[in-house]
């Protein structure tokens, strides 16, 4: 089995520890962190995502290829890397603000996304600022439709960030999001997230609804309280996430849950969520939500995601 995360990597500029007029460079970028935290955990990791031949994703790709993230498949542009600015309060909780324009992470089309031999038992893991625009998002849709034909899971973390999108992109958000959705077998909010698309999307509790019939996992991450899970098998299981022995900063934190997911899925060969059962989700999520705690525990999001031995 294989983990493929496919989307943007970029680079987050956090504030130093002593002066937040200065920031420090952490490699970065959702479904890259989550290639990261599968190679930490002891699965194959592949990336699959455009990077840059500048010196930032000179970068990325040390630090990817650093813990073993398989690169094959990530063809490098001569566009700039990708930039966020992320600002911390008092408690540790994020607010972002993107340099993202003609990026390398945005040069891709389905067959860059469908170069992968993809196989049954593998699975698929994006999040939907891949399609922030729309060839973006047409290539993602043409590509998962080949990739499901092999029997390869989608999981998806739809990872809202509306301020990545461009003005005149946002009022296709809706519209996107549920397209990705309708698509997914394992499925990840947190509870902003699923309130909010609950009112903008039309059709989501429909969507939801036959996610669910049709065997899929939806997961309900909500800080420190209980995580919801949904399946044909449980209806609204809420289980106590782990705890971090100390917060120091929550980038990476949802990544590092998925991670940690999947990877039980690949630790226990789960090749199809029909496998799911009321004691294996209540496992896999329990194992997931102590890689997202343990996250919290160090500065940044490569840096901070645990390897097995430090559970």
């Amino acid at each position: 089995m294989a983990i493929i995360s496919f989307g943007e990597a970029l680079i987050d500029l956090l504030p130093a520890d002593n002066d937040s007029s200065h920031c420090v460079k952490c490699a970065g970028g959702a479904p890259a962190n989550v290639a990261v935290g599968v190679a930490k955990l002891g699965q194959k990791s592949v990336f699959i995502g455009t990077l840059s031949s500048d010196a930032m994703g000179r970068l990325l790709t040390t630090e990817l290829q650093a813990v073993g993230v398989e690169l094959a498949y990530s063809p490098i542009s001569s566009h700039s890397t990708a930039l966020v600015l992320v600002s911390l309060d008092d408690y540790g909780e994020r607010s972002f603000q993107f340099y993202r324009h003609n990026t390398a992470d945005l040069d891709f089309t389905t067959k860059s996304i469908t170069a992968y031999p993809f196989t049954t038992g593998d699975i698929i893991h994006l999040c939907s600022n891949t399609s922030t625009l729309p060839a973006n998002h047409n290539a993602t849709l043409l590509g998962l439709m080949a990739i499901q034909k092999t029997g390869t899971l989608i999981s998806l973390d739809v990872n809202l960030r509306e301020n990545l999108w461009p003005a005149e992109q946002v009022q296709y958000l809706p519209e996107r999001v549920g397209d990705l959705m309708i698509l997914a077998d394992i499925l990840k909010f947190s509870k902003e997230e699923y309130a909010h698309l609950e009112t903008v999307i039309p059709n989501f509790t429909t969507i939801i609804n036959d996610n669910i019939a049709n065997g899929a996992v939806i997961l309900i991450t909500d800080g420190a309280n209980p995580i919801t899970v949904m399946n044909r098998s449980v209806d609204n299981l809420q289980i106590t996430p782990f705890m971090p022995q100390k917060e120091v900063d929550t980038t990476g934190a949802g990544d590092g849950f998925i991670s940690g997911f999947l990877s039980y899925c690949s630790m226990h060969k789960i090749t199809s969520t029909q496998s799911f059962d009321a004691d294996t989700l209540f496992k896999a999520v329990k194992f997931a939500s102590q890689i997202g705690a343990k996250t919290c525990e160090k500065k940044g999001a490569f840096n901070a995601l645990p390897h097995l031995s430090e559970l």
